[in-house]
């Protein structure tokens, strides 16, 4: 199991001393929005390799692979491969996506609908370049858009169409939206580790809101390839300290 932390362009450089400082930290997640971006990435290319850190991308929000119009929804696809060229400077280890949204009332009437558009994404995709996808579980609030990807069945229905698919378990997001994941455990590569008051997506440091410590060995006892400590720079070090002496034998 890799330890990673997680990081935007703006604030890269920050993240890679946290890395310097803290040896147990040996990944990066790598938030990315434009194809631009891969440009200040690349500028610390060679302080990636000296740390020896394995990195990970973290596809935009905004994206949709739930979108029902193709020509938009392969706009996406084309937008992951421009990227992953981009970035062949990089070993990159996985791409990490949400699932996308879709408006209230539509899915609400015919879930099933949006979930295949999902799959036609990645059938899409995986017709153009095989690359290593998860997908993460999010959470809905209510409003005139709702997420996709708030409940274990909608992962179980792609992963039965796309089994080289894995998944990434988002401990914040399941405090707010709370699903069976267990069910798909077998599927979890990454954990994105946060905590926060059930209601607010905070990325707070552990144990700093609603997350137990029976919740932390459980997590733990998954045994992901890469456990990403999602949350403010400044709770990083605490956390880690945390799960060195109770944790991590």
């Amino acid at each position: 199991m890799r330890i990673g932390i997680s990081a935007l362009t703006f604030n890269l450089k920050e993240a890679l001393k946290i890395c310097e400082n803290n040896k147990e930290i040996n990944h990066i997640e790598i938030g990315i929005d434009n194809i631009n971006d891969c440009e200040e990435v690349k500028k610390y290319e060679k302080e990636i390799k000296k740390l020896n850190l394995t990195i990970g991308i973290h596809l935009p929000m905004e994206l949709n692979s739930c979108e029902n119009i193709e020509f938009i929804r392969n706009k996406w696809t084309q937008y992951i491969i421009a990227l992953d060229e981009k970035l062949s400077f990089l070993q990159t280890s996985y791409y990490n996506m949400h699932l996308g949204y879709v408006m209230a009332n539509r899915l609400t009437k015919n879930k099933l609908k949006y979930l295949d558009n999902t799959i036609k994404f990645f059938d899409k995709l995986y017709d153009e370049k095989k690359l290593p996808i998860t997908i993460e579980n999010t959470y809905t609030k209510g409003g005139d858009f709702f997420n996709m990807g708030t409940e274990v069945e909608d992962f179980i229905y792609i992963f039965k169409k796309h089994r080289n698919l894995n998944f990434c378990y988002d401990t914040g997001h399941n405090l707010i939206c709370k699903s069976n994941y267990d069910l798909i455990k077998n599927k979890i590569k990454i954990v994105h580790l946060s905590d926060n008051n059930k209601r607010e997506d905070e990325h707070l440091g552990i144990l700093k809101g609603k997350l137990t410590t029976e919740d932390l060995k459980y997590i733990l006892n998954i045994n992901p390839d890469f456990l990403v400590l999602e949350m403010k720079f400044n709770d990083i070090n605490e956390s880690l300290q945390i799960l060195k002496q109770n944790y991590l034998k």
